[in-house]
């Protein structure tokens, strides 16, 4: 019989590659919009709304995917969420019509919601204090990997097929990682969840109005405001970066497209970096540190006249100051709770995530078409600045 994967090294390298499957499949969709709009004779504004769906099932998912990550086990969370994601995206491919495909996006959405906590419960499970920062690390490393995979993937398939064939093959792969997991992964968390019981008789278990009641804690609250604050700005970067590179600088959709890949790029490697300063240094002081760069090279740059080079390079600067502040989020994150209430701590706090995530294009449009591009840039650096200024009332407060 195969050994399953128990310890850090193995299950660091499975739950990584889960999330990196799991944000491809968060993209599977939009760079096949202009494809599916014109099988379906609908925009590419209406087809964007399967977007939204998919912030709004994991909103409404994710803290009760937390409760049942603490309930049943990391390991088969995960792997239901996975085989329902790939379902899903799979069963997009034989859509006949728009609103099926909305349909497929939001229960795709409903399978990604056990992502961040039941990942961070296994890896909690297998790890200590003294990698731990390391292992957040490549865990937000496969993820920005797999944000980058996504478009390449899905058009290269649709290119030597069709769109359909596309999201077919993302289903099918997706389900055999799925069955990957199921088969290599030791149900390491579960153990844990038995071994708490058997310390503390008088858990019940708890509720879901037991994981929201968490928010009375500041830590936990606080933590909440920094993720929808630091989504609202990495959002905006997506969204509005080539808009504001075309109608604000007066450069082109590449070099706008070149930026934002540079942004996502460093932050990407700094995320790594993060990890090793994350183990060794106060990660309160790392988040603060690095978020305040992010705000300031970002507030400094807007006001500035960008040409094509100085523009890419500001937008890379950018990224390592919050790429190096990632790894301490989630070493914060995990120390607000025990090993039983993981998932539940994760999935309170990462679901500032979809909210952020649905608000930001509404918001930051909305400065756009009453005020100007350059505001909304200004805007997304001061949500920079206030999520540093959250945590560092936090380490005063912790």
């Amino acid at each position: 019989m195969t050994r399953r994967a128990s310890g850090p090294l193995g299950v660091t390298a499975l739950v990584s590659a889960d999330h990196f499957v799991s944000h491809v499949f968060l993209l599977a969709l939009p760079p096949l919009f202009p494809l599916i709009a014109g099988t379906f004779d609908v925009s590419v504004t209406r087809l964007a709304v399967s977007v939204t769906l998919i912030f709004v099932a994991q909103f409404l998912c994710q803290v009760p995917s937390g409760e049942l990550v603490d309930r049943v086990g990391g390991k088969r969370v995960v792997v239901g969420g996975l085989a329902l994601t790939a379902l899903s995206i799979g069963a997009a491919g034989f859509a006949t019509s728009y609103l099926q495909v909305l349909a497929c996006a939001f229960v795709s959405g409903i399978g990604q919601s056990p992502f961040h906590p039941a990942n961070y419960a296994l890896l909690d499970a297998a790890g200590d204090a003294s990698s731990e920062g390391k292992q957040f690390s490549v865990h937000s490393f496969g993820g920005f990997v797999g944000f980058a995979a996504a478009p390449v993937l899905t058009t290269g398939i649709a290119a030597l097929a069709d769109w359909r064939t596309a999201l077919i093959a993302l289903g099918v792969a997706g389900l055999v990682y799925a069955g990957v997991l199921a088969v290599a992964l030791a149900p390491i968390h579960r153990r844990v969840l038995r071994e708490t019981a058997a310390d503390d008789a008088s858990n019940d278990g708890g509720s879901i109005l037991g994981s929201v009641a968490l928010l009375k804690r500041p830590l936990v609250a606080g933590m909440f405001a920094f993720f929808l604050l630091v989504t609202l700005s990495d959002t905006g970067m997506q969204t509005y970066t080539t808009a504001f590179a075309v109608n604000r600088l007066g450069l082109s959709t590449v070099v706008g497209n070149t930026a934002l890949t540079a942004f996502l790029a460093v932050t990407a490697v700094f995320v790594l970096i993060g990890g090793w300063l994350a183990d060794r240094y106060d990660v309160f002081t790392i988040i603060v540190v690095g978020l305040a760069w992010s705000a300031l090279v970002l507030g400094v740059g807007v006001t500035l006249d960008l040409e094509a080079t100085t523009f890419v390079a500001a937008w890379a600067v950018a990224g390592i100051g919050f790429g190096v502040s990632l790894p301490a989020r989630d070493r914060i994150t995990n120390a607000l709770s025990g090993a039983e209430d993981t998932g539940k701590s994760f999935g309170l706090v990462y679901t500032g995530l979809p909210i952020g995530g649905a608000l930001a294009p509404v918001v930051l449009g909305a400065v756009i078409a009453r005020l100007s591009y350059f505001d909304a840039v200004v805007a997304i650096a001061v949500c920079f600045f206030l999520a540093a200024v959250v945590v560092a009332a936090l380490r005063r407060a912790r």
